[in-house]
């Protein structure tokens, strides 16, 4: 069986592998990665270009997991709440159940769209999230313990904490 789980990824992080174990050990054989918001990139809520992201989670499945289980893409916003679902299905391989917490997302894929919807259980949620790690680089705190090893040196590469330090002075945390 395959899944979807969707995620922005704005940083890729422990609570993502978290969720792809989860998954892996609900009878499914391959996950299409999808990362949402792709073409948003240099704000708060999206610091990391979809390429950035991409090349993040590549990394991270190819450490973490059999890479031959993954499928893995990225789809921009179309601001369009009542064909979204229509959209994901018509731009990635078949899926027969879609992972998520996002509950609008439940709610579009359960009303618009044939999918099963399911949960993945929260791994210490108030730490694990793109939010509080981008609060953490701000802050000058320490976020590199949620983050995933071999992401550290791609963060850097992309100068992730001075971008997300500079936005910070024009741009609100979401």
């Amino acid at each position: 069986m395959r899944a979807l789980y969707l995620g922005r990824f704005n940083p890729p992080h422990k609570g993502h592998i978290y969720a792809l174990e989860y998954i892996l050990n609900q009878d499914i054989d391959e996950i299409i990665i999808l990362i949402g918001s792709g073409e948003k990139a240099y704000s708060l809520k999206n610091p990391f270009t979809g390429g950035e992201r991409y090349e993040m989670v590549v990394t991270m499945v190819k450490e973490h997991f059999n890479y031959d289980q993954f499928f893995i893409s990225a789809i921009p916003d179309i601001d369009r709440n009542t064909i979204w679902p229509a959209n994901v299905i018509d731009l990635i391989p078949s899926f027969d159940v879609i992972f998520t917490n996002n509950s609008l997302v439940q709610e579009l894929f359960t009303d618009l769209s044939n999918k099963e919807v399911r949960e993945i259980p929260f791994n210490k949620r108030e730490v694990l999230s793109g939010k509080s790690i981008r609060e953490k680089m701000i802050k000058g705190e320490n976020w590199q313990q949620d983050i995933p090893d071999e992401l550290l040196p791609l963060i850097e590469k992309y100068q992730g904490i001075k971008r997300i330090q500079s936005l910070a002075t024009t741009d609100e945390i979401k």
